[in-house]
């Protein structure tokens, strides 16, 4: 169960954790990836509500596992993860208490995030913004554009792509292949990859900016049948 809740948090947080590398030789039709960074930054600092679909397939060794649903996000710190599969699975927080619910467990994990807990960088480990969060995770990686075409037309969008590699090599993603919307700025698709060959690929649709969202969708209270670990992602 906990190594369960960690791996589902991972997954679900990479973008929760802006220097650059120079492109040389190069010429392309945009300022810089630098700037690309900057306006997705921007972006998600700005935003007081999110909503989308997404889905997530994770391979490894020749499996495939596939997770959907419906995310919505409002500030500051509230995200509920809506799961039609695995079917009845839910993240939800209020941005003081983090409730990851596996039903097939019948368990829940209760995760305080007022925990004054940090990194090795002496930053705290929970963020209950996403602009930070992005801001984090363009300094944890050196960044590049992948080609000189950029953006360029994918599936019938203008996107930029970016290829980031992870500066200290600590766990988790090494590699993140990044597909960001050139009109919106929005991120369409992140693709990671780990030092076991182990891929996680990200997309995001239906995306909507600043909708209405109700604060009680962010609440949680667990039935009686269910058992609840403790701060399973990290404690004191």
């Amino acid at each position: 169960m906990y190594h369960f809740l960690r791996k589902t948090a991972v997954t679900f947080f990479i973008f929760a954790v802006a220097a650059s590398l120079p492109v040389t030789g190069q010429s392309h039709n945009w300022n810089s990836h630098a700037e690309v960074a900057k306006k997705v930054k921007q972006k998600f600092e700005n935003l007081s509500t999110y909503s989308a679909d997404f889905s997530i397939t994770t391979t490894e060794g020749g499996r495939v596992k596939n997770m959907r649903g419906k995310l919505y996000y409002k500030s500051p710190g509230k995200i509920r993860y809506d799961f039609s599969s695995p079917q009845g699975d839910l993240i939800v927080s209020d941005g003081k208490m983090l409730w990851i619910y596996i039903s097939r467990l019948k368990a829940v994990g209760k995760q305080d995030l007022t925990l004054n807990t940090k990194n090795e960088d002496n930053n705290k480990i929970f963020i209950g913004t996403p602009g930070p969060g992005i801001t984090r995770l363009f300094s944890k990686y050196h960044y590049r554009f992948d080609s000189v075409e950029q953006p360029r037309q994918i599936d019938g969008k203008s996107v930029f792509v970016l290829d980031m590699d992870q500066r200290v090599k600590i766990g988790g993603f090494e590699k993140i292949k990044l597909y960001i919307d050139a009109t919106s700025y929005l991120i369409l698709k992140a693709v990671g990859s780990d030092n076991l060959s182990r891929q996680t690929e990200i997309i995001f649709s239906n995306q909507s900016e600043n909708p209405e969202i109700a604060g009680k969708l962010f609440q949680y209270n667990p039935p009686e049948n269910v058992r609840v670990v403790l701060n399973p992602l990290v404690g004191e």
